[in-house]
């Protein structure tokens, strides 16, 4: 399985775990997991998109850690507006997983995650899986092409 699809099956997870897990199980850690999986689904595409430059020839070596290649993405397009979006996203779901965390009306229909610079709520997931969807579907279109 290529990163592309790898991308695309961790979407589908996060829409069971959104639309499914998320109704039944409400708890902070499913909104960490799918906070998780949408990072991991950048991670797949970003991946993907360097595999694919360094077949074209026009990258030498792929960064091993995530952060970095983001961060390389960014340089690979600098006047591309959108991909700078999609990294700053990406680093704000990383500070949002990786930070100190508690849970407030955990087991309740208002479920949140709470860090000392963010809430995410359900609400607020749901719109960062449309946006990764969204920057997924960008990537697949504007910079395979």
């Amino acid at each position: 399985m290529d990163d592309e699809d790898k991308a695309i099956s961790e979407l589908k997870r996060v829409d069971h775990l959104i639309y499914v897990t998320l109704k039944y199980t409400r708890t902070v850690d499913v909104i960490r997991t799918i906070i998780e999986k949408l990072i991991s689904t950048l991670n797949h595409k970003s991946e993907a998109i360097f595999t694919s430059l360094m077949d074209n020839n026009k990258v030498s070596a792929v960064a091993a850690v995530p952060l970095v290649r983001m961060k390389d993405l960014e340089k690979q397009y600098p006047k591309d507006k959108t991909v700078k979006d999609i990294v700053d996203f990406y680093v704000l779901l990383k500070r949002i997983f990786n930070t100190d965390y508690r849970a407030k009306e955990e087991y309740r229909k208002n479920v949140t995650l709470v860090t000392r610079d963010h809430e995410v709520n359900i609400e607020k997931l749901k719109n960062y899986y449309e946006i990764t969807q969204d920057y997924v579907k960008y990537l697949n279109e504007e910079i395979k092409a």
